[in-house]
């Protein structure tokens, strides 16, 4: 379980220090409007999902990770990025594949934070773990993950509803798409800078 760097942000596997920024960013009207029912989420829902985030980094070796800055200027958590087995059935997707996610905390927003360490976790998933697709799913209305994924190469794939009747976007990254980007240094933007 390494912790990733990039030129700003520092990565680092989840733990127990992390609990009380998911109750936090969990509960944030502007971040939970996108997820699932919409709805802030009380402690015990962030408690219980804190436990499968770390669980899920027992049975897999990959997961959730806090967004820290790389200076140490600020020790606050700025969000949370992750990968995960898809919960979910994709049509036209078919397991096993990876599933790529981030919050960041609404103060940081227009930073290009989630960028910078979506594209470090979509290159994990390829290096690291063996990834042949990595997947990722947003509400229409929340242009600003839809720009995440076109930013780190993804594509458009279709769209779903999710478990609450809501609306999904579907976009995928193949390893040969990733792979060809890389061979072209201006297509591989936020490529990780180093990995401690």
């Amino acid at each position: 379980m390494r912790t990733l760097t990039t030129e700003r942000l520092v990565l680092p596997p989840w733990d127990d220090r992390f609990e009380e920024d998911l109750c936090r960013l969990s509960a944030d009207p502007r971040i939970a409007r996108y997820l699932g029912d919409g709805r802030p989420w009380d402690r015990a829902r962030a408690l219980a999902r804190h436990r499968e985030i770390l669980a899920h980094w027992g049975e897999h070796g990959f997961g959730w990770r806090g967004i820290l800055l790389r200076d140490g200027g600020d020790e606050r958590t700025l969000g949370v990025a992750a990968l995960n087995r898809l919960r979910r059935d994709v049509p036209g997707i078919e397991e096993p594949v990876i599933e790529i996610g981030w919050w960041v905390d609404p103060r940081y927003w227009g930073m290009g934070l989630a960028t910078e360490a979506a594209a470090a976790l979509r290159d994990e998933a390829f290096t690291d773990h063996g990834a042949e697709r990595l997947v990722a799913l947003y509400q229409p209305a929340n242009h600003a993950s839809g720009n995440v994924m076109r930013k780190i190469g993804m594509l458009r794939h279709g769209d779903i509803t999710g478990p609450y009747g809501e609306a999904m976007r579907v976009y995928v990254l193949d390893r040969s798409d990733w792979a060809a980007a890389r061979a072209v240094p201006d297509r591989a933007a936020y490529r990780t800078t180093d990995e401690v």
